[in-house]
């Protein structure tokens, strides 16, 4: 057991939360969920902050805990590193708190050290620029992608409109033109086809090409179909197409009738 958890403390500090292993997941199923987790915060209280991480991370590889829930569990886990002198794992398991619930707060009577540490971080995520496809606007070109970007500290130099004819890329891009804080940017059409499909995600980056946002990403791209044509019910595709729209949410389909 001390090897085990030796491992899970010393992991790379920048690296993803990673469950713990089988062996100690087997009875993870027929486990109360609840039970698992006061188990934890007693080990905790106990000052067995190993074993208190050991269970932790138990308790978050169960799947389909609600994101409250989680985010608790994230930030008592950040916690225990921060008593372990463990202050960069803490950030992390901290932001990744936030990430799964913005108004997770510290249990009462927390002590300064972490109360102040929870809203470093938050300050820290609330200056991060945030990226996000726009609703489409009727009239416009159905090829047109619009974002909105909020960048409070100004840290973005280009946004890039990453796109392919296939959701397995590879993606080209063409950057996007801002005005304050609206960027826009087309997709091109492939040849003088007047039927294709076309899957794209977002990215900010700053002056050295680093990724600042995303808006989808390149394992969960969104999915646009133009179908230009003279009306929209002489096409057997549009009926093909609207039923796509119910059964994916990521997919978006338009139809360009002709003016004449």
């Amino acid at each position: 057991m001390f090897t085990l958890t030796l491992l899970l403390l010393t992991a790379a500090p920048d690296a993803p939360l990673r469950a713990a292993p089988a062996a100690l997941l087997s009875q993870s199923s027929t486990e109360d969920a609840k039970s698992m987790r006061e188990r934890a915060r007693k080990l905790a209280e106990e000052l067995r902050y190993e074993e208190a991480v050991v269970e932790y991370q138990r308790y978050l590889a169960l799947p389909d805990r609600p994101a409250t829930e989680r985010a608790q569990a994230l930030l008592e886990l950040g916690y225990i590193h921060l008593q372990l002198e463990d202050a960069t794992t803490a950030e992390l398991r901290i932001t990744e708190a936030l990430e799964q619930d913005a108004w997770v707060r510290p249990p009462a009577g927390a002590p300064p050290k972490q109360v102040e540490l929870l809203e470093r971080v938050r300050a820290q995520l609330a200056a991060r620029p945030k990226l996000e496809v726009l609703p489409r606007e009727g009239s416009a070109d159905p090829r047109l992608v619009r974002a909105s970007l909020k960048d409070p500290q100004g840290k973005t130099s280009q946004v890039l409109l990453r796109h392919a004819p296939v959701p397995d890329g590879p993606y080209r891009a063409a950057r996007m033109t801002c005005e304050g804080d609206t960027c826009a940017g087309e997709l091109p059409t492939p040849g003088n086809s007047r039927n294709f499909t076309a899957w794209y995600f977002l990215e900010a980056l700053d002056a050295q090409g680093n990724t600042l946002a995303r808006a989808a990403t390149p394992k969960a791209p969104l999915q646009l179909s133009v179908i230009e044509q003279r009306a929209w019910y002489e096409s057997p595709w549009v009926y093909a197409g609207g039923a796509a729209v119910l059964i994916g949410a990521a997919a978006v389909f338009f139809v360009a009738a002709d003016p004449g």
